[in-house]
């Protein structure tokens, strides 16, 4: 008897241990990770860029490298990036002819895609924040572009609209 009562008491305590060590998940679902407005960031000699609004700081050789195959010194004097609902960083900069998309996660960004904007780079870009996704503008020409996560299109000009109308 006192053998089945220790058994009992050691089975006890092991499922007492066992079940305090799980963690109930929590999920909260419905994230909106969008920031509202661009952020226009400037290198330092290094090629960091840090954005203490939003907290983040990285590197932007890799993206200036994918650009010129060059990161001997830094090109760019601006750097420009938006948030996407998702999480996703859009970033581009002055001349550049790609958007990049990229992931975070722990200690890094992951490219996810490169969109492909131009032959010639967009001199004067910009991002803007919109209900389903980010715009493109390029602020010397007026062409816009509509940008998800996936792909780049784009969009006719309301002038030129007017005029086929």
């Amino acid at each position: 008897m006192k053998s089945f009562i220790q058994v009992i008491t050691v089975i006890s305590v092991v499922a007492a241990v066992l079940l305090t060590g799980c963690k109930q998940s929590m999920v909260i679902s419905k994230v909106d990770y969008s920031q509202s407005i661009e952020s226009v960031l400037q290198p330092d000699d290094d090629g960091t860029v840090t954005d203490p609004q939003h907290g983040i700081t990285f590197n932007i050789k890799p993206i200036q490298y994918a650009e010129t195959q060059d990161t001997s010194s830094v090109t760019t004097n601006q750097v420009r990036y938006i948030r996407g609902q998702e999480g996703y960083y859009y970033i581009t900069a002055p001349d550049y002819k790609n958007v990049y998309v990229m992931a975070p996660e722990k200690g890094k960004l992951v490219l996810k895609e490169t969109l492909k904007v131009t032959d010639n780079g967009i001199t004067k870009p910009a991002f803007n924040q919109r209900m389903t996704h980010i715009q493109l503008l390029n602020r010397s020409t007026g062409e816009v572009w509509k940008v998800t996560a996936e792909d780049i299109k784009k969009k006719e000009s309301q002038m030129a609209q007017r005029e086929v109308n």
